[in-house]
């Protein structure tokens, strides 16, 4: 395996930074969309996992993230449409990186699970699977609807590049209220204690996102469950939801489920539901992740 930190050009003109995690003879590539308030290094040992299995596996850092960032300060502060420029990324990645004739499997994670649902109405043909994991689903567009709506009043009278303390309390604040006895605000990610610490201690973890972040993610979330966009993902796409049934984000499984079925009406061929119990937000890095792995494995190759 070859792992290097890359840089992608965007139709944009912007320069972001991400890794590319590269095998000698790939049977496939894999790429990542992230969550928010993380980084793509973060996925190192989930990319290293495929890359024995003979995978290339990329990802990159979005605006406002990981290596993108010089200052602390600027974490979590996005341009303007930075949820359709995040999904326009995703495209330029995959486009330059992809091996003609070699299967293409996007993972999106959390934001990054948003990302995908966009990305599969917009850019469909251009892989073989999709795998959304952590996410939620149609039954919340309503709170979608207001977020949006709240998040521009705050946009205008407190400012798009301020932390987003209220707009954070909203959206994040319930998902530690769902934990009972919990050690840390963060104990929602995962029940693995390592993971959760891991988290809080690293510079680029969990350190706030803007007004304009909020505003911007759930922008993208207010356009997901449009019929006439839902109505452009190939019936041939093969997708599989995955999370854990301990995941607030997507309301202990019922999120999911929605996706499963959204899809399903919408007539795509196969569409695979898998939830684990006694797991939370990030599967990947949960105790227990090796069937994780193996079952996105199993997915990928069959």
């Amino acid at each position: 395996m070859n792992k290097t930190q890359i840089s992608l050009k965007t139709i944009n003109e912007d320069v972001l930074s991400g890794f590319a995690w590269e095998v000698e003879k790939p049977k496939g590539c894999i790429f990542i969309a992230t969550g928010m308030e993380e980084y793509a290094e973060r996925y190192d040992s989930f990319a290293k996992f495929f890359c024995d299995n003979g995978y290339n596996v990329y990802s990159i850092d979005y605006y406002g993230q990981g290596s993108n960032v010089k200052d602390e300060k600027d974490l979590g502060i996005v341009p303007a449409s930075a949820f359709s420029k995040f999904v326009r990324v995703l495209d330029d990645l995959v486009k330059k990186y992809t091996i003609k004739g070699l299967p293409v499997i996007v993972f999106g994670h959390s934001m990054g699970s948003f990302i995908v649902q966009d990305y599969i109405q917009r850019y469909a043909k251009h892989l073989d699977k999709a795998i959304i994991c952590g996410s939620d689903g149609d039954n919340s567009k309503v709170l979608y609807n207001i977020g949006y709506f709240l998040a521009r009043v705050v946009c205008k009278f407190r400012g798009e590049n301020k932390k987003g303390k209220f707009l954070r309390s909203l959206a994040i604040g319930s998902y530690a209220k769902s934990v009972k006895n919990r050690k840390t605000d963060c104990d929602w990610l995962s029940i693995n204690e390592d993971n959760v610490n891991a988290y809080i201690a690293h510079p680029l973890c969990g350190k706030g996102s803007s007004n304009g972040f909020y505003k911007e993610l759930l922008k993208g979330n207010h356009r997901l469950y449009k019929s006439k966009f839902l109505n452009k993902i190939s019936k041939d796409l093969k997708i599989l939801v995955t999370a854990g049934e301990l995941d607030p984000v997507g309301h202990n499984g019922k999120g999911p489920r929605h996706l499963e079925k959204m899809y399903k009406k919408l007539g795509v061929k196969d569409v695979t539901l898998k939830l684990y119990p006694n797991m939370r937000h990030e599967i990947h890095n949960e105790t227990g992740k090796e069937q994780v792995l193996q079952d996105l494995l199993e997915f990928i190759e069959k």
